[in-house]
């Protein structure tokens, strides 16, 4: 029990204090620790890619094997294009390479802008469904985001282009835009990630006293 329970924190309270040790306290064997446990972070992280991938692999083909007919020829383009990206940038002279690069060009990237483009309807009706003015609040959102989406096509610019010069020019669509992303927005973010900030705090001490387990599997 000591293996699978105790040793693990006790782990992970060591490299958590080394960690916050070397961040204030500058000493160079501390800076060397650091840095070693950086090292063998990255090692771990190199096999968990290769499991991931073999994981992703055997799913797929076992999914292509006995899985549902109408999903068999998707899950054989997965293998097809993993194992087609590993050997390009095996024997295609790498990541700068001509067949890596024509996988990334004319494959990956109109693949993402067509993956990109349907989430745009789906975030349009999400917008629909979420801005219904059913109370005060729900109003100014929907208030909001209709001024923002109009100041940034070029619609807006159209409708309150007169405006520009005169003494209501701060009532310019896309000055209005600017605004409430740079100011109200971008405040509301401030205080998302303060929040957030707070959040991993506690969690991290949690985690270093052993209070939070689920990292070790189980409930």
């Amino acid at each position: 029990m000591f293996w699978k329970r105790q040793f693990p924190i006790l782990i992970t309270a060591f490299v958590a204090f080394v960690m916050i040790a070397a961040f204030f306290i500058p000493k160079p064997n501390i800076a060397v620790a650091r840095d070693n446990l950086q090292q063998w972070f990255l090692i771990v992280v190199t096999f968990t890619m290769v499991l991931g991938l073999l994981n992703l692999l055997l799913v797929s083909y076992q999914k292509a094997r006995r899985g549902r007919k109408e999903d068999r020829f998707y899950q054989w383009v997965t293998i097809a294009g993993l194992l087609g990206t590993i050997i390009a940038g095996f024997l295609g002279g790498g990541i700068d390479g001509p067949a890596f690069d024509f996988i990334f060009e004319h494959i990956y990237k109109p693949l993402s802008a067509t993956i990109f483009s349907l989430l745009a309807f789906y975030v349009a009706s999400a917008s629909f469904r979420a801005f219904r003015a059913k109370s005060v609040m729900a109003t100014i959102l929907l208030i909001t985001a209709f001024i923002v989406m109009l100041g940034r096509v070029p619609l807006g610019e159209w409708v309150s282009g007169w405006l520009v010069g005169t003494k209501f020019e701060f009532l310019y669509l896309p000055t209005i835009t600017d605004w409430i992303m740079e100011v109200m927005n971008m405040a509301g973010q401030r205080a998302v990630l303060m929040g957030a900030a707070l959040g991993l705090i506690a969690t991290g001490i949690k985690i270093i006293l052993g209070i939070e387990r689920s990292y070790l599997g189980g409930e």
